[in-house]
């Protein structure tokens, strides 16, 4: 099963990749990425991971990263 996240990131170095990164480490190997710019500084991504247990961990993970200003889950 898939679930998509959908993500507001600040625009520095490697928050993409520290984003992707965290969701693989804690079990929710990445499906599809698609990001765009919505600002200088912002991002926004949808992110699809694949999903064996709720995502409501990884929701609260994400959050704490420094430069995830939102992310929730998408149905």
């Amino acid at each position: 099963m898939t679930q998509n996240l959908d993500l507001e990131l600040g625009r520095a170095a490697g928050s993409l990749v520290r984003v992707l990164g965290l969701a693989e480490r804690r079990g929710y190997p990445p499906v599809s990425v698609s990001a765009d710019t919505t600002g200088p500084r912002a991002m926004r991504v949808r992110l699809t991971v694949e999903a064996h247990r709720p995502v409501d961990q990884l929701v609260r993970q994400l959050d704490k990263l420094y430069d995830v200003m939102r992310v929730q889950r998408v149905p």
